[in-house]
């Protein structure tokens, strides 16, 4: 097997397992740490930990980092990157199938295609039957 596969293997599974563990331990000591009082900490002799107010602070900013960039950033991304209506890469591109003229039986379903835009036009605007 290729070692580069998004196929389930052992090792990944192990690597996955390993990673829950982890991050449920970490959810566990933060919730301990946010929960506990000052005082318990410095009497069992755990002194070297950051005020609580990080305990509130740090979920506050990434959450908010996280709707700056949902609401803000990634929207001015996808809009620099699309190119303007008038230019010819909204309507086709290198990948297009076009139609090609064959003989289809009658009744015949065409095959998977896409469609030229002028025939859309045309179908949408200048067919009046």
């Amino acid at each position: 097997m290729p070692e580069h596969t998004p196929a389930p293997t052992p090792s990944r599974a192990v690597y996955g397992f390993v990673l829950y563990l982890c991050c449920y331990s970490a959810f566990a000591l933060y919730f301990v740490w946010a929960v506990i009082p000052d005082s318990f900490l410095h009497s069992v002799g755990l002194v070297y930990w950051p005020q609580k107010y990080w305990a509130v602070a740090i979920p506050i900013h990434v959450g908010l980092a996280v709707a700056v960039f949902g609401a803000l950033i990634y929207p001015a991304v996808n809009l620099t990157m699309t190119p303007p209506l008038s230019d010819l890469r909204t309507i086709t591109d290198p990948h297009a199938l076009s139609l090609q003229n064959k003989m289809l039986p009658e009744g015949g379903i065409p095959p998977v295609s896409d469609i030229p835009i002028s025939q859309v036009c045309r179908h949408l605007y200048l067919d009046s039957k």
